[in-house]
């Protein structure tokens, strides 16, 4: 008898759907019901550039890097894969004999998508291109369509919750692989500090300048319930990076807390930079990070939390920069205490393009 299938329920529709809200959800209801299970959002594995990396090619790259994802995940013996993103209309599914595939395309009126799409701070301006995605999508029919006009987001998790399997499952360690080369930088530093703003901002300037670089924020690989596992962020990592070599990358920046022995050996060549900042500036970035002046992914503890939690992250972020500080090792340390982002990410990017 052949291995069971391991299911994939994947979310995908126009920008303001829902797809990835509606993901989220599905993996912490199974997180809170102790299934094995783990979810992917598909942007975060096509963060190559500059075009046509990140241009018409992003489809392949992406859908090859999920199969590798998932791939990983299946032989840690995950139960319940659970994927959000958008894919090529033209050829939509992922193909392999490994996985049970279930593609859920929401869809909601106009008027809904566009109260949607402004309320999350999308500009009015991308609305012809939003309406005319969703015409491809409407047109082009895959999935199963679910109609989510009218709803919250917690009623359409509730909607499709029962088709996820909440099983326990048994974990086995991924395989390691061997050391990829690089050069790679990794911006480590605690919370809020501000490392995927720099680390983008740079990244975006290396596009400009016509570099073929990649960006993995290691955070959003590690979600797998039981978790954390630095060991299965690792491997995820290497295959990823395997991927965005495959499709050109010569260089790499990882945004990560903090870079622990399992993720060090991903790699045969890396410059850690590690961002500090004073308490006072750890509080105010928390604030800011609260009141949404970041971009909203996955996992994120700090959009629209009360005044309580904020106090509480901060507190946190504080004591992880202090035990940051007194745990030294070999790496570059940028004090970015009362700076703004775009100091911040210039004193990264002059380290990252030596």
């Amino acid at each position: 008898m052949g291995t069971a299938k391991t299911p994939v329920l994947w979310t995908t529709g126009a920008p303001g759907t829902g797809k990835s809200t509606t993901a989220w959800g599905l993996y912490r209801r199974v997180v809170e019901a102790d299934g094995n299970v783990a979810y992917v959002d598909i942007d975060q594995l096509g963060l190559i550039g500059p075009p046509p990396g990140g241009g018409d090619a992003a489809h392949a790259i992406k859908a090859a890097n999920l199969l590798r994802v998932l791939e990983i995940l299946r032989a840690r013996g995950v139960a319940q894969l659970v994927v959000s993103g958008v894919v090529d209309p033209e050829k939509p599914y992922i193909e392999s004999r490994d996985f049970a595939l279930t593609l859920v395309r929401l869809t909601c009126d106009r008027d809904e998508l566009r109260s949607r799409f402004l309320g999350r701070g999308s500009p009015a301006a991308a609305l012809p291109d939003l309406f005319a995605v969703a015409d491809v999508y409407d047109r082009a029919g895959f999935g199963e369509e679910m109609d989510t006009t009218g709803q919250r987001p917690e009623e359409t998790v509730e909607a499709l919750f029962h088709r996820c399997a909440v099983e326990a499952g048994t974990v086995r360690p991924p395989d390691p692989g061997q050391p990829r080369p690089g050069p790679v930088t990794v911006v480590t530093g605690p919370t809020a500090v501000g490392k995927s703003t720099a680390a983008f901002s740079a990244l975006r300037d290396l596009w400009e300048r016509d570099l073929p670089v990649a960006y993995v924020d290691l955070a959003q690989l590690g979600f797998a319930h039981p978790g954390p596992d630095p060991a299965l962020e690792a491997a995820l990592l290497s295959a990823v990076w395997r991927g965005y070599r495959d499709a050109g990358a010569k260089r790499l920046i990882v945004v990560a807390r903090e870079f622990l022995p399992e993720h060090r050996r991903v790699f045969d060549e890396v410059t850690v930079v590690h961002l500090d900042a004073d308490e006072p500036s750890l509080t105010e970035r928390v604030r800011r990070r609260a009141e949404g002046e970041s971009a909203l992914l996955a996992g994120d503890e700090l959009r629209g939390a009360p005044p309580g939690v904020r106090d509480r992250v901060a507190a946190r972020a504080v004591a992880e920069a202090a035990r940051m500080r007194r745990s030294g090792g070999d790496r570059v340390v940028l004090d970015t205490s009362g700076q703004e982002p775009p100091e911040t990410a210039a004193a990264l990017l002059a380290v990252v393009a030596q």
